[in-house]
């Protein structure tokens, strides 16, 4: 795994391909209630990402042959875009210098507040993914631009619809056999499911991860935080407490992305996941 792992990375870097990989906030037990904790992955774990990325680019390979499936895919980032996160960096003190790749720049950050910030402008970039499904004419589209490569979900078909269409497509395919009639008819009717079970998934998921925020803050009202502040979001800024790992947007907040800052814990409501906090 750590040979095929290095390989695949190589190929992502040739491809101009790129992973964001941001820290992650797990709910974990903790005896009669829970904690949180900022997972930052392992290597493992990396390495076997590689191995679903390249079964979903064989797939969408077969599909293309074949004329007929269903790819996930992504356009590129908007050239202002690309320009105002090359802006961000800089202004975070880690430019993303001219000709190093996107991909290159974010492999090569660390874990301060300064890269956390950073990715959190990248994962802006990373928008407008969705699905095309087409049978005779291959879409003008075909390229998912974080993979830089065609692609298409295919190792989860227990808890996504989308890729039992993907497999039963590549079998017939792979095989010299017509793709089942049934697949073909219902082609068209996958994406838009697939759209509104991917936000409620995403909203039950974030609904989830905020109760338990408020729960474990929940009593410490009062109490002072240090922070890294994200991003500017309108109003106020996105900020994350380096200790529990909770993340907060304080309104009226002014400080500069990657900052350190100390917040006072006004309030913490479990019942609807909200938390308050102002600066101290």
């Amino acid at each position: 795994m750590a040979w095929f792992g290095a390989q695949r990375a190589d190929r992502e870097r040739e491809r101009g391909g790129a992973s964001l990989n941001i820290p992650e906030a797990r709910i974990e037990p903790d005896g009669d209630g829970y904690r949180l904790e900022l997972d930052h992955g392992v290597a493992l774990e990396e390495w076997n990402a590689h191995v679903s990325l390249l079964t979903g680019m064989a797939a969408a390979d077969i599909m293309l042959r074949g004329r007929v499936g269903i790819l996930r895919t992504m356009p590129p980032a908007d050239p202002d875009d690309v320009a105002d996160f090359r802006a961000q960096t800089v202004a975070l003190g880690l430019p993303w210098q001219d000709g190093v790749a996107y991909g290159d720049y974010l492999r090569g950050l660390d874990r301060s507040p300064a890269a956390r910030a950073v990715k959190e402008y990248a994962a802006g970039l990373f928008r407008g993914a969705g699905y095309v499904a087409f049978d005779g004419e291959v879409p003008d589209e075909t390229i998912q631009a974080a993979i830089g490569a065609p692609y298409a979900h295919t190792t989860a078909p227990l808890r996504r619809l989308v890729d039992r269409w993907v497999l039963v497509i590549c079998e017939a395919l792979a095989n010299g056999r017509e793709v089942p009639e049934w697949a073909r008819a219902s082609l068209s009717d996958v994406p838009a499911p697939m759209a509104r079970s991917s936000q409620l998934a995403s909203q039950l998921d974030a609904g989830a991860l905020d109760r338990v925020e408020a729960a474990v803050l929940h009593g410490r009202e009062g109490e002072v935080f240090e922070a890294v502040v994200l991003a500017q979001r309108g109003d106020g800024a996105r900020v994350q407490l380096t200790d529990p790992p909770v993340g907060a947007k304080v309104k009226g907040l002014d400080a500069a992305a990657g900052a350190t800052v100390l917040l006072r814990l006004v309030s913490a409501s479990i019942s609807d996941g909200t938390v308050t906090f102002a600066g101290v």
